[in-house]
């Protein structure tokens, strides 16, 4: 399909990884439909260069009736994707699995019986639990026997079991530019806030905005992913503690202060959720290579040291 202009349908398309997807796609001289939730993530499609479409993404009347009218060749589901951070203290997660449930079943109503190609879900590598390199034949784990984790393996299963042609990336953790998370912790580092990081040994597996974009081009561009699914890292496993020091002294300041991990209990009641908690446990490193040999990728920010100084470099004095 790479020299074939495609008809691309993006559900969340005004999210921060959305934004930068529905860029990629149209720098490609695809025709993209963003698909938002809200009238204010409009403007945010409109200036990727896409064309917006609000739709309840719970309603598989509404979604159809937006993706019939697209007369997609592709689908890419990002709603997965917009708590797919360790930068929020979890606040993302709440409620999420119902979300996950009804987003992805009204989706799977929508595109049955039309005539996509291929519907891209988007999941997570920190399914895999507590484990070192991980592949795609790794079994899942649920992360804290969390119901919200459960329903993100549960949602996958859904996607890969459907008859509609699929393929799923399971991404590291995301950041970039678009991250509003990311800077608030610039506005905490000026107050001299506390964070909290997890162990230090714990590793996790992280993605750029751009380079996770990209990886959905190359997918929407091949001719034979169906039913296959992927890992989508960038290939340098760092805890959370070292990203956020990384991204301190990336702006020039000293290592913030954390919240000591004998305060867990306290930290829960003030600062985070149960589901960073439990990811944060966590030491899991994935092996990506499947998806490079296939598809001819690489990140173009290698590691996180280059992808938050690309990120800071982007925000300029805003990031002082």
């Amino acid at each position: 399909m790479a020299d074939i202009k495609l008809s691309i349908v993006i559900t969340s398309a005004d999210s921060e990884l959305g934004q930068a997807t529905v860029r990629q796609f149209v720098a490609q001289g695809h025709k993209v439909t963003g698909l938002t939730q809200e009238k204010d993530g409009a403007a945010a499609v409109h200036s990727a260069g896409g064309v917006a479409v609000e739709t309840d993404h719970s309603s598989g009347v509404e979604l159809r009736d937006a993706i019939l009218a697209a007369n997609p060749d592709v689908v890419v589901n990002l709603t997965p994707q917009k708590a797919n951070t360790l930068l929020s203290d979890g606040q993302d997660w709440k409620g999420f699995d119902k979300t996950l449930s009804t987003t992805t079943g009204a989706l799977l109503t929508a595109v049955k019986d039309t005539n996509i190609k291929l519907l891209i879900h988007t999941s997570y590598t920190f399914l895999y639990g507590n484990t070192k390199e991980a592949t795609e034949n790794t079994p899942l784990s649920v992360p804290g026997d969390d119901a919200i984790f459960k329903m993100a393996i549960a949602t996958e299963n859904q996607v890969t079991n459907s008859q509609i042609p699929t393929c799923v990336l399971r991404m590291g953790y995301l950041y970039g530019p678009e991250s509003e998370d990311l800077k608030l912790y610039i506005k905490s580092f000026k107050m001299g806030r506390p964070y909290f990081a997890g162990p230090d040994s714990n590793l996790g597996n992280w993605l750029h905005f751009e380079d996770a974009a990209a990886a959905l081009v190359k997918v929407a561009d091949e001719p034979e992913p169906k039913g296959a699914i992927f890992n989508v890292v960038d290939g340098v496993p760092v805890s959370f503690a070292d990203f956020i020091d990384r991204f301190a002294f990336t702006l020039g300041r000293k290592r913030p202060a954390r919240i000591p991990m004998w305060l867990t209990p306290l930290a829960l009641v003030l600062v985070v959720t149960p589901q960073q908690v439990d990811l944060l446990k966590l030491s899991t490193t994935v092996n990506s290579d499947s998806f490079r040999k296939q598809f001819g990728w690489s990140p173009r920010y290698a590691s996180y040291r280059e992808g938050l100084q690309q990120t800071v470099d982007t925000w300029g004095a805003s990031a002082s």
